[in-house]
């Protein structure tokens, strides 16, 4: 019976080795891509401090102003409604600031995307409009 266990014991003694033998490679792939893995959650959580302090940089910088190429203004319906809330404007005085009806300046206001003017001098005063500040705007009025 001892010959038995002895061979049990041989077979499974090279067994093991075979197995780590086999295994080692696995395993310095899987340290590697452990490290790996590290590295990359340190750059992210780098990176998220990075954009949070430029949020907050962005948010103390003064708007840059934009000009807008000439013939190429364009506004949405929601740039429309937000203009007009800019300037503490109901949309009548709007519509008169800009010289068209009421009624455009609503229809304006629902409508989705890009506004296309009828008119080119319409498009033209409303980009004067959008370059206007509150106190400007109300000043049109005196």
């Amino acid at each position: 019976m001892s010959v038995i266990k002895e061979l049990q014991s041989e077979i499974t003694r090279l067994a093991r080795k075979e197995i780590k033998k086999e295994l080692d490679p696995v395993k310095r792939v899987n340290a590697a891509q452990r490290g790996l893995i590290a590295n990359l959650r340190r750059d992210v959580t780098e990176l998220q401090k990075e954009v949070a302090r430029l949020k907050n940089a962005a948010g103390k910088a003064a708007p840059v102003a934009v000009e807008e190429p000439e013939g190429r203004f364009w506004i949405s319906g929601k740039g429309v409604a937000s203009l007009r809330n800019k300037l503490g404007l109901t949309q009548a005085g709007l519509a008169e600031l800009a010289g068209v009806s009421t009624q455009s300046v609503v229809k304006w206001e629902k409508h989705e995307g890009k506004i296309s003017f009828r008119q080119e001098k319409t498009a033209a005063r409303m980009q004067q409009i959008r370059g206007m500040t509150k106190s400007e705007a109300w000043a049109e009025f005196e």
